[in-house]
């Protein structure tokens, strides 16, 4: 039993839940987000397991793309606990690996398999799906073997796979260019607390001798940087809303639901730099993220 949770545990899957929810958000954004959800629901009983063989039908290739996504997320945080094995012993010592309940050889089989699952379920949503769909196996190898270790280039690329899955599921849903929005504000959402994440590892960091934000510039200019693009995506936030795409509803809950916590996110580490701040602001940052998604839902719902 002690080895079966770490197996799962070693995937992350509230991470690879909230990834398949942005793929979701991204493919229904094609019309009115809760009639497609709605009619997704309805295709999906009413034809049964037929409606997986069916390519051509872009709720099958919606259903595909957020399984597919789910899976390669999953396979990329099983590698990255192996390459951050020495690191996690000092920086998070309950995780799986470091904690002994998985071992480093079966957290690589376990992530070859789910990411070569991830691609195959990939297969039907098309060539440009599955070239996004291999694209992020790519950059989640780069991040895990190179680009995490290269100040600000792994926080760059979390940010970039952040916004990448809407623009799949937009390319599943075929809504690409309405998906734009969420991943626009994805990628600052992800930059951001990915540099937070940076100033809180810094301890089991500098020990491992791993360049990172943190490591090389210090945690305040990390925390700087960080605050910077999380304004940045604050005022980003109300345009939809000031050129007349999005309604009350959506601003409601942003200056309510969203306003607070990057505010709150972009001050604290900076009067408070301690580990114990830095991974409660991540934490509050991770909670929120559906929020965020339930905004743009809701502004596309015409509210």
């Amino acid at each position: 039993m002690k080895t079966l949770k770490g197996m799962i545990l070693v995937t992350r899957p509230v991470n690879a839940l909230i990834c398949g929810l942005s793929v979701f958000c991204g493919g229904i954004l094609r019309g009115r987000p809760l009639e497609e959800a709605v009619k997704l629901i309805e295709s999906f009983s009413g034809n049964g397991s037929s409606l997986w063989f069916h390519g051509e039908s872009y709720q099958s290739a919606l259903l595909y793309a957020v399984l597919s996504a789910a899976l390669i997320l999953a396979a990329g945080n099983a590698f990255n606990d192996v390459c951050d094995r020495d690191c996690d012993r000092i920086n998070a010592p309950h995780r799986p690996i470091p904690s002994g309940m998985v071992t480093s050889v079966g957290a690589v089989i376990i992530a070859a398999v789910l990411a070569v699952l991830g691609l195959v379920l990939a297969v039907p949503i098309g060539i440009a799906g599955f070239a996004t769909a291999a694209s992020a196996v790519v950059l989640l190898a780069a991040y895990d073997l190179k680009l995490k270790r290269m100040p600000l280039a792994g926080n760059v690329a979390v940010a970039l796979l952040g916004g990448l899955a809407f623009v799949y599921g937009g390319i599943a849903g075929r809504s690409v260019s309405r998906a734009l929005v969420p991943a626009v504000f994805a990628v600052l959402f992800h930059f951001g607390r990915e540099l937070i994440k940076d100033a809180a590892d810094v301890r089991g960091d500098r020990v491992s001798g791993i360049r990172t934000a943190a490591t090389v510039w210090g945690t305040d200019t990390t925390c700087r940087i960080a605050a910077a693009a999380l304004m940045v995506l604050a005022v980003l936030t109300v345009s939809p809303f000031t050129f007349g795409f999005f309604g009350f509803g959506y601003l409601l809950i942003v200056v309510l639901c969203v306003w607070p916590v990057l505010v709150y996110a972009s001050i604290s580490p900076l009067r408070n730099p301690s580990e114990r701040t830095f991974r409660r602001v991540s934490l509050i940052l991770k909670i929120d993220m559906p929020v965020g998604i339930a905004a743009v839902l809701t502004g596309f719902q015409g509210f």
